[in-house]
């Protein structure tokens, strides 16, 4: 069996998309982990009428991506769901193929050992611009790569593994990174404990960008830049930083990184003084 685990709060049209795309899938014994973090505009309802036998975790609004994947991960744990079960995360803005869900089962299943990151094209860009990454335990800097390769971190977009998998590594830190880089941290996590991260050509799959967070500078503001929507939260980046990288690197990732945010708070605070 494979369970897919997605989550969402309040995006109906969104999450419906995701759904007819799931309905369409070739792979047989497709279970859904759906959290819902606090919908009130009938999500669940959707999931319960279109999925039969989905499971429906509840949360109250303030999961965010990491709470959602930990509230999952202890399901997973409490209920003992058999080790070599498949699990695809993917976020529910994904549209993928109809035999995109077989594709990743049969991946894993002829290469033990490696996780499937799925290649996220951008639906208005029609460029990658999410999946395999890798991040560089000394200076912070990262670069995505294409298909075919390998990798030491990824996002949760779309990402095969087993169950078994996942328990060796452990859940996410939902109160220290409750959304952005939680998921890069615990690939990260997985990377270390010996388990390969790679891209292949028959796994893509296209996101709608106009969905994600805060990242644009020129649309930033001094609320936005500390709320959990924004990727250059400085709480959250230091975080980031102390759990993934290994101690004897630490001090040297910590200075690059300082230099490196002094310098764009620099372009954010100029960005300011012209709107006012």
């Amino acid at each position: 069996m494979i369970h897919v685990v997605t989550a969402a709060h309040n995006r109906y049209n969104i999450t419906k998309r995701f759904v007819e795309s799931l309905k369409k899938q070739t792979a047989e014994d497709i279970h859904l982990v759906f959290v819902d973090d606090g919908c009130t505009d009938g999500t669940p309802d959707l999931i319960r009428q279109e999925i039969q036998g989905a499971s429906i975790l509840h949360g109250n609004g303030n999961l965010w991506w990491g709470g959602a994947l930990h509230l999952a991960y202890r399901w997973f744990r409490d209920n003992c769901i058999p080790a070599e079960d498949y699990v695809l995360i993917t976020n529910d803005d994904t549209v993928f193929d109809e035999n995109y869900i077989e594709t990743g089962e049969r991946l894993l299943r002829e290469n033990p050992g490696i996780w499937p990151v799925g290649v996220g094209f951008g639906m208005q860009s029609g460029q990658i611009r999410d999946g395999l990454f890798w991040h560089d335990a000394k200076t912070g800097e990262g670069r995505l790569l294409g298909i075919g390769e390998t990798g030491n971190c990824a996002s949760t977009r779309s990402i095969f593994l087993r169950v078994g998998d996942w328990m060796k590594v452990g859940g996410m830190h939902p109160i220290l990174l409750p959304h952005y880089a939680s998921d890069f941290e615990f690939t990260i996590r997985a990377a270390r404990k010996g388990f390969i991260l790679q891209t292949f050509a028959e796994l893509t799959c296209f996101f709608d960008e106009s969905s994600t967070g805060v990242n644009e500078y020129d649309k930033m503001t001094l609320r936005k830049l500390f709320s959990k929507r924004s990727n250059s939260n400085p709480f959250y980046k230091i975080t980031f930083i102390i759990l993934s990288t290994p101690c004897r690197d630490l001090p040297g990732h910590l200075w690059h990184q300082a230099k490196r945010y002094v310098s764009k708070v620099g372009v954010f605070l100029k960005i300011l003084k012209r709107k006012q």
